[in-house]
């Protein structure tokens, strides 16, 4: 009857994999959150170079949210 051959290193192994899994998922969902914030960033600063008066207000608004959505419980 064979028996299990260092069964706990296995299991560490497993676990690191998982744990690399995570992070690399972890670090891309970032990635992927600051491509879209910068955009964002790059088009409300563009119409506030474009526009002036009431409307460059309403787009300095805008930006204000947008950084504020940085925080998790205030929505953009």
């Amino acid at each position: 009857m064979p028996q299990a051959t260092n069964s706990p290193s296995v299991v560490y192994i497993l676990g690191g994999i998982a744990a690399i899994f995570l992070v690399v998922l972890i670090v891309f969902g970032l990635v992927n959150t600051f491509i879209e914030f910068s955009s964002e960033l790059k088009l409300l600063n563009c119409e506030i170079r474009r526009t002036e008066g009431r409307e460059r207000k309403y787009w300095i608004r805008k930006r204000r949210r947008l950084w504020l959505s940085l925080l998790p419980f205030v929505k953009y």
